[in-house]
This record gives structure tokens, C-alpha cells and sequence, in this order.
């Protein structure tokens, strides 16, 4: 069996090969040429959510599985708030073929899909993209994004005051992009015209009225039903596209919040992100109106990554 670890993951998969997979893995799913059946979510009482995720791409060899961990608590003892795995099986005999570590495949093929949705949904204009979260996720998505859009300034917020003042040099260094860090969620949100929200909050990040006109959010934390990075207004004030309407009303509570308060209705999403690549669905948007994609992380995403990795690493064995 391999074992692939997140450095090799880093050498595999470039983030232009991961936004084009991204892509090909929505259209897939919307054309009904890949199974990602709804994930299995079991919380321990006390501790950490988990999450089981298996997808097959039809003509594939491989089967995936994802198995991730959540526990915002674990950052007090110093052990990471999220963990996963990917488990690859032959599509044929079921064999374990490989394991792979999650945690650089997770964020880069989720800054990959927010690319691919950036790329259907925002203006061509948007210039400034501001960041709220400095780890992994929100770092991958400064590249990835900037394969879509020309942006020409990076403006960031955590908590931590010296993580996201190294957040912004190491982004001024390594992306050739002007980065800057804030003094709060306000200040981002009032700065940029697009925005990625990649933190682990259980509430509201900053006030809906804040986001300007025109902009298109991208919100990739708060992976629970309890738990929402943005308020009822944004989510009522935007058009809004998931990338499983399933998963959505079942699993995120950014969108599962606003129903219950029945400040919206399930109806309220207005489309899968594979049915827009797949012209199944469309949606027009005016200069003004503001777009949201909310992503929880599919399956399909990692199958098509997984199989990807494998096919370069036997590639390179020949």
C-alpha cells in the first residue's frame, strides 16, 4: 500500500491541475457520471465531529474514501482543528491501494472549487481579496484564485495579530501580490469585493450589511449545522449557490440557520454548482448583486484528486 504524504500532494498536484479537476468534478456529478452519496457525520459527545466521504468517478480505478476529524477545541493543545485522511481503493477488486494524507489535498482542492465558482459567479472586476483565517485553506486560496482573477491586493485577518502579519508577508513574498493584514472582519470586508471566509467560528464573522455591492464571497468553514461564519441577512441578500443542495440543507448551518429562522426557504439556493458548468441551471447577476458560494466539501473533489495523484505516482514508477 502507498502511503502519500502531504508533501508529495504539494509535488503532485499543481493548483492549475487542481482547479481543472475541480471543474471536471462538479460537471461529472451534475451529469450523473460520478456516485457522492451524502456523508456520514457522527459527533462524540465532547469531542470531535466526524465526517466519512466516499465518492466513485465512473471509469476510474480507483474508489475514494475520506475520513475527517473536526475539533475546534484541539488548537488549545496545540494539535490541528482539522484532520483527514483519503483511503484509495481499486474500483475493481477493492483492494487498498494507497493512503493519503488530507490535510494539503483538502485545501488545495477547496480553493480549487472556490476558483471554479469565483471564476462562474464573480464580476471580472473584482481586484481586492480579502482573507478572514491564516491556515491552510485560506493560504491556498491566494494562488488558486488568482488563476481566475487579476487580483492586485490581499487583505487578512485571524485573531492571532503575529500569524496574520506573517500570513500577509509570506503572501507578499511567495504570490507577487500587494498583502496587508487588518485589525478586524470589518476591515476586510469593507477593503475587498471578493472575500474567502476559511475560519473555524461558530458564529457570524461580521455584520451582512458590511459586504459591498457587487462582491462574491466564498465561505468554506462552519462545516456543522450549529455553526455559520455569516449572518441571515448576507445569506438572504445574496444569490446563493451551494455545491450540493442536499448536503446544504442538511449539514450548513450558514444556510440551515436562516431556514429555521424562515428568513429563507430551501428554494432560496438557487443552484448547484455543477448544474451552472453544466448549463443546467443559470443564474444572471446585476453589478450590485452580491454572490455566495457555500461549500462543505465533496467527495467527488477528493476522488478525482486521489485518482490524479495515483496515476502520476505510477507514471513516475514506470
Amino acid at each position: 500500500m502507498l502511503k502519500v504524504t502531504d508533501a508529495d500532494v504539494r509535488n503532485l498536484l499543481p493548483f492549475s491541475t487542481a482547479v481543472e479537476l475541480a471543474r471536471e468534478a462538479y460537471l461529472k456529478l451534475a451529469n450523473g457520471k460520478a456516485v457522492n452519496p451524502e456523508r456520514v457525520w457522527l459527533k462524540v459527545p465532547g469531542g470531535a465531529s466526524m465526517f466519512f466521504m466516499p465518492a466513485y468517478v465512473f471509469g476510474q480505478r480507483t474508489v475514494s474514501v475520506k475520513i475527517a476529524r473536526l475539533n475546534a477545541k484541539n488548537s488549545a493543545v496545540s494539535l490541528p482543528t482539522v484532520m483527514s485522511d483519503v483511503l484509495v481503493y481499486d474500483s475493481q477488486s477493492g483492494v487498498l491501494q494507497a493512503e493519503i494524507q488530507g490535510e494539503s489535498l483538502t485545501a488545495i482542492r477547496t480553493a480549487a472549487s472556490s476558483a471554479v465558482a469565483t471564476d462562474v459567479l464573480a464580476r471580472r472586476d473584482v481586484e481586492c481579496l480579502g482573507v478572514l483565517g491564516t491556515g491552510r485553506q485560506a493560504e491556498a486560496h491566494v494562488p488558486a484564485i488568482q488563476l481566475v482573477r487579476d487580483i492586485s491586493r490581499v487583505v487578512v485577518y485571524s485573531r492571532d495579530k503575529s500569524r496574520r502579519e506573517a500570513f500577509a508577508r509570506e503572501i507578499s513574498r511567495d504570490r507577487e501580490v500587494e498583502a496587508l493584514p487588518a485589525n478586524s472582519p470589518e476591515e476586510v470586508v469593507k477593503e475587498s469585493n471578493l472575500l474567502v471566509t476559511a475560519t473555524t467560528s461558530r458564529t457570524p464573522l461580521f455584520k451582512g450589511e458590511l459586504v459591498k455591492n457587487g462582491s462574491h464571497l466564498n465561505l468554506i468553514g462552519a462545516a456543522e449545522p450549529d455553526a455559520r461564519e455569516v449572518d441571515t441577512a448576507l445569506v438572504k441578500r445574496s444569490i446563493l449557490v451551494v455545491d450540493s443542495r442536499e448536503q446544504a440543507i442538511s449539514t450548513y448551518g450558514d444556510i440551515i440557520v436562516p431556514i429555521r429562522e424562515k428568513a429563507i426557504e430551501g428554494t432560496h439556493i438557487r443552484a448547484e454548482l455543477g448544474e451552472l458548468l453544466a448549463k443546467k441551471r443559470s443564474v444572471s447577476r446585476g453589478l450590485n448583486d452580491v454572490t455566495l458560494f457555500k461549500s462543505g466539501g465533496l467527495a467527488v473533489l477528493d476522488a478525482m484528486a486521489a485518482d490524479y495523484i495515483l496515476s502520476q505516482i505510477s507514471g513516475k514508477n514506470l
